[in-house]
């Protein structure tokens, strides 16, 4: 009886200490030092103003906002009129399609990206293909891949919807006769540029941890989950993940080669920004042509002095990290299904398989199972509840 007693005494202390070590474990609270204080607060401000659309006249005007918002969920502007832009974009997916990659009238290779907070970019697209928002939403209308339209079918339907008259009559476009269909379809474009300018996402656990944290509350401080506090540290830290995804919309704004694969099918490749590049320059529509009709010619700057290079090839744009929990799959080619995929993918990189031209600050991490996690919940607080 005794041997029982004092075998039951033992492991109700081993479960003791468990307990406490679990609970010790769990409220470490690594210290963030002074100078990763200082660094947060190129993050803080959130939420960001976007800048007015380059070369769209038609920017920050309410009018233009409303019908482009119609024009976002009309799916005449393709060419099967079973296709809109929210098709791919749903509001509910952060303005994704939670498929690997997009399905218009075809299958596209690349991953759809979110709209959320879009305005604050300076190129869009995965390569950076188009130089205004207003572009850059004119070319899915056109593309036999996305919604496969016409630049006089899409105007003709155009013309004959009531809610879309009010934006003829501002852009004087009305009378039928005295305008050409490309300028309607670039008002068209105009208009839903100006709706998504004003897609942005709301503050998050880690704009709420880095207000306290300038405001000196402990309190709200306290709130912020140590897992995620301790991803930070990594972000910040060993992993160097601030470098590329920098500031208050977690994206330096530029293109990268992180040795995520170009191959799209046997001897095909899709070369990133090596393409965009390519295409903005060709593009009718870009700053340069005559529908930038912005008095700020120093819009066209970015278009006039862009080059091409071979180091452009296999680049991508640096994403935001924002909203992150709602647009699974990740990258340009919805290859990583989970943010645990995409924290793995980065951490046991193959130093080996980086193409020439990649990035030099991308190695291996030695980091636990249990870091990789801190580094996951981290992200996931940059999504707003």
């Amino acid at each position: 009886m005794q041997y029982a007693n004092d075998s039951l005494a033992i492991a109700l202390a081993l479960l003791t200490l468990l307990v406490t070590a679990s609970a010790t474990a769990d409220a470490l609270e690594p210290e963030l030092t002074s100078a990763e204080k200082r660094l947060l607060d190129a993050f803080a401000g959130w939420p960001l103003q976007p800048p007015a659309d380059p070369g769209n006249e038609f920017s920050g005007q309410a009018w233009a906002e409303k019908a482009g918002e119609r024009l976002f969920f009309d799916a005449d502007l393709s060419s099967s009129k079973t296709i809109s832009c929210a098709t791919c974009h749903q509001a509910a997916k952060g303005f994704t399609d939670g498929l690997t990659t997009g399905q218009g009238i075809q299958t596209h290779v690349r991953n759809t990206q979110g709209l959320l907070d879009v305005g604050l970019q300076r190129w869009f697209g995965w390569d950076g293909g188009a130089d205004s928002l207003w572009a850059a939403s004119l070319r899915p209308m056109l593309s036999p891949i996305e919604m496969g339209g016409d630049v006089t079918t899409i105007a003709h339907r155009l013309r004959s919807k009531p809610y879309f008259e009010p934006a003829l009559i501002h852009a004087d476009l009305l009378d039928e006769t005295a305008t050409n269909d490309e300028e309607v379809l670039v008002l068209a474009a105009k208009t839903i540029g100006a709706y998504l300018r004003t897609l942005s996402s709301a503050a998050t656990p880690f704009d709420r941890y880095v207000s306290a944290l300038q405001k000196n509350d402990l309190e709200k401080q306290s709130q912020y989950p140590k897992s995620a506090l301790r991803g930070l540290t990594l972000f910040l830290g060993e992993s160097n993940c601030h470098v590329c995804h920098f500031g208050p919309n977690f994206s330096n704004a530029e293109f990268h080669d992180t040795g995520r694969p170009f191959f799209t099918g046997v001897g095909e490749v899709d070369p990133g920004r090596y393409a965009g590049i390519k295409r903005v320059r060709q593009d009718r529509f870009n700053l340069l042509g005559e529908y930038n009709r912005s008095d700020n010619h120093n819009d066209a700057l970015k278009t006039e002095t862009v080059t091409l290079g071979q180091v452009n090839f296999g680049q991508w744009r640096t994403p935001s990290l924002r909203n992150l929990t709602h647009t699974a799959p990740y990258t340009h080619d919805g290859s990583l299904p989970t943010l645990r995929a995409v924290v793995d993918a980065y951490a046991d990189i193959d130093p080996t398989r980086l193409h020439s031209q990649g990035e030099a600050i991308l190695r291996p991490l030695d980091l636990t199972d249990n870091e990789r996690e801190d580094l996951v919940n981290f992200l996931k607080s940059l999504s707003a509840q």
